[in-house]
């Protein structure tokens, strides 16, 4: 094998009364270790006392003349061929393409219940719980304030 063996190849191995160590590769192994750090590490040292040939150090690096944006990407990922691709539409106008936060056209003229949404769930006035206006502009509001 030239890898670390699973849980199942140890228990054979148990059950057989074979070394352990036969299964792994030599990389795991306690001798390989010991030899990788036998060797001593030599620190570099300060880099202005470091020696460098003179057709290096009188190259020129330069910072990179753009930067990254920052900031979430705006090409996230790539939309798998069962998803749907939807597209926004404003609440305010109709239109799509935008919502309501960044609408600038004029509201469109509301005629009478929406046919999408039932009554049951549309907007209803905090006074007289009824649709089609809100608090601030509700006929019974100046009986109610007294």
């Amino acid at each position: 094998m030239d890898h670390f063996p699973c849980s199942h190849a140890l228990a054979a191995a148990r059950e057989r009364n074979l070394d352990f160590t036969s299964l792994c590769a030599n990389y795991y192994k306690k001798e390989k270790l010991i030899d990788a750090y036998s060797v001593p590490i030599m620190p570099v040292g300060h880099p202005f006392s470091w020696v460098v040939p003179s057709d290096i150090a009188s190259r020129v690096v330069l910072n990179p003349k753009s930067k990254r944006q920052s900031g979430r990407l705006l090409e996230g990922r790539h939309a798998s061929s069962s998803e749907r691709t939807t597209t926004q539409s404003c609440r305010r106008c109709g239109q799509s393409g935008h919502n309501s936060r960044r609408c600038s056209n004029p509201p469109m003229v509301n005629e009478g219940p929406s046919i999408s949404v039932p009554d049951e769930y549309r907007r209803k006035c905090g006074i007289c719980h009824s649709i089609g206006h809100n608090k601030q502009t509700c006929p019974e509001k100046d009986s109610t304030v007294e």
